[in-house]
């Protein structure tokens, strides 16, 4: 009797773990709003620059990223009255972004409110974090490309610390815009047809 409970129990437990992760996988389209600002973003800093309006970046990039976040938070909403079941796994995943997103929102504000952290600390900071978030996602998922690309930014990291030594600030901007338009777009795409695939499963 007890053998069978045990055995219903795991196949529970199995299930359970099974419809997690199912359900866990977002639909990709924070990664992809992310792109699609951050490419305003430097559109609009390079006509700034080229005019001699540098000053004017913290007033560009500030609302940006708040914009950003509100969009996100918005589509995160959507998304949870769509599926009203909420998974301890989902619940798990959605707060390691949070830890995630939380310091990094606050690192990029210090950058261009206090003028304390330095772009090249601030792009450390982040690539570092960005790589954290991107690993766990892809053990969690199950999604491998997703470690591969939590790599891509630690190695982001390493070159932003060793920048000083190669070029100027406005080029690691440009290099880390580009990196971060590339990463986010990859993972926003792939991740959006797989949703779309289990929406039809």
């Amino acid at each position: 009797m007890e053998q069978a409970q045990f055995q219903e129990d795991l196949e529970y437990v199995k299930s359970m773990i099974e419809n997690n992760r199912r359900q866990l996988l977002d639909n990709g389209i924070n990664y992809i709003t992310a792109a699609i600002f951050v490419s305003v973003g430097v559109v609009a800093s390079y006509l700034l620059g080229i005019n001699g309006k540098e000053n004017l970046l913290p007033y560009l990039w500030i609302p940006l990223v708040i914009l950003l976040v509100g969009t996100n938070i918005y589509f995160q909403k959507k998304a949870e009255k769509k599926n009203v079941k909420r998974t301890f796994i989902s619940k798990i995943f959605n707060a390691m972004w949070l830890s995630c997103g939380i310091p990094i929102f606050i690192i990029t504000m210090l950058h261009f409110i206090t003028g304390l952290i330095s772009l090249p600390a601030m792009f450390i900071s982040v690539s570092a974090i960005m790589g954290i978030g991107y690993f766990l996602t892809g053990v969690i998922n199950e999604l491998k490309f997703m470690i591969y690309l939590a790599f891509v930014w630690w190695g982001g990291t390493v070159l932003a610390l060793l920048w000083a030594y190669i070029g100027e600030d406005y080029q690691l901007a440009l290099f880390f815009s580009v990196l971060v338009v590339i990463q986010q777009i990859i993972p926003g795409v792939i991740i959006f047809g797989k949703w779309r695939k289990a929406q039809n499963v």
